[in-house]
């Protein structure tokens, strides 16, 4: 499978209906609540990524994958097809056959290592979480995953397991069915499960087993092709590369002149050319322009044959570094055939972009992509380099408001 060339979604997330059919360099604005993220998050789901936002089912709501009022979503494109159900139920509906052995396997996972209480402890169990959680469930060309969130109040869940423990310990004790060792490792367990940290241990334990959950029955190999996400609240941290990652990093740097003077990377350091003399300037010493601009480099690198996804880019860069980002995404997405996408809310970045093609065969890799919301529908509008160069005052007015 090559990049994405078409994707259509349908109610994920604010998304009723978008088409979209993206080049190699995409940029992505709008305002806020346009449902620009909701694109990208689309797009790395589609892409074989681990679910945008994922929410564990501690939390009180259903995870925010699905329109409000859908029981489905659909991401669909030529490299993969992504249909999600907000509902156990619902799946089985739409897929009876493989539904009775996800169930199976739900129901397994649940129970492993409870192997030391009793068949009635198991099934009140199994019960209670059934009872008190729903699944969502994600289908795609090469498996499916499980993510379990809350139905019932967690307090009234706590309540019933602590009921449980309660019960077995009265079993074990009243019919001696355990030896005086075992007796006290089931009060010591009582005394575990009152603890509201413990019993939380115990809520989330076997459920968090499912957000992985590769279909036994369905043989379809993974997707070779990386796809990577950088969040605008993520910053990249050198102390946790490799020696040979950040080794990589600066030979494509300096390989290709990204950042002036540069020696020698380190996990603790940058060194830098100085004439005759080397000068040692701290990592902690460089400003969050620097680290963003390293963290996009070194993901470039590494989504080579892949998809590359950024959220505002911008954040922490002086303009002279969203001109050296443009300039190396528009010279190496193409020779390291790594397709991007960028949501932005900056005007600089999208000027810089429109104004750095040269040629045709530049002009054809950029498409801009404007989001608008008027609180019920989203709109998506594109922009070849000419149209965006011809619109460019419109799209300033709606990033800056003037």
């Amino acid at each position: 499978m090559g990049r994405i060339t078409k994707l259509h979604i349908e109610n994920f997330r604010a998304i009723g209906s978008l088409d979209y059919t993206p080049r190699q360099l995409n940029i992505i604005c709008g305002k806020n609540n346009t449902g620009k993220s909701a694109l990208l998050d689309a797009i790395y789901m589609n892409g074989g990524g681990d679910g945008a936002e994922r929410r564990s089912f501690e939390d009180e709501i259903t995870p925010n994958f699905i329109k409000d009022g859908e029981p489905i979503a659909r991401i669909f494109s030529d490299r993969n097809e992504i249909t999600i159900y907000r509902s156990l139920d619902i799946y089985r509906k739409a897929h009876p056959d493989s539904y009775t052995e996800i169930r199976e396997y739900l129901l397994s996972t649940l129970l492993e290592d409870l192997e030391y209480y009793d068949d009635e402890f198991r099934e009140a169990y199994l019960r209670i979480i059934m009872d008190s959680h729903d699944f969502i469930i994600i289908r795609s060309n090469s498996g499916y995953m499980v993510i379990p969130y809350n139905v019932t109040e967690r307090q009234i869940i706590a309540e019933q397991l602590r009921q449980i423990i309660d019960d077995v310990e009265e079993r074990q004790l009243k019919h001696n069915f355990l030896d005086n060792s075992n007796i006290d490792t089931a009060k010591r367990a009582k005394r575990r499960i009152h603890n509201a940290s413990s019993l939380r241990m115990l809520m989330t334990y076997s459920l968090n087993r499912f957000h992985h959950y590769q279909s036994p029955w369905e043989l379809v190999s993974e997707m070779e092709q990386p796809i990577i996400k950088i969040s605008h609240r993520e910053k990249l941290s050198i102390k946790k590369m490799t020696d040979e990652e950040i080794h990589l990093l600066e030979q494509f740097i300096k390989e290709h002149n990204l950042v002036r003077n540069l020696e020698r990377l380190t996990q603790d350091n940058v060194l830098y050319r100085r004439g005759d003399r080397i000068e040692t300037v701290p990592i902690s010493a460089h400003g969050d322009g620097f680290i963003t601009l390293l963290s996009i480099l070194y993901h470039l690198r590494k989504a080579t044959n892949g998809i590359l996804l950024i959220e505002e880019p911008e954040n922490h860069l002086h303009p002279e570094y969203l001109t050296i980002l443009i300039e190396t995404l528009f010279t190496y997405a193409p020779k390291l055939n790594v397709q991007v996408f960028m949501t932005t809310h900056s005007y600089d970045l999208i000027q810089i972009a429109l104004d750095y093609p040269e040629d045709e065969a530049e002009r054809d890799l950029l498409l801009i992509s404007k989001m608008a919301s008027d609180g019920v529908t989203i709109e998506k509008f594109d922009y070849t380099v000419d149209e965006g160069r011809r619109v460019i005052e419109e799209l300033k007015l709606d990033l800056r408001g003037i």
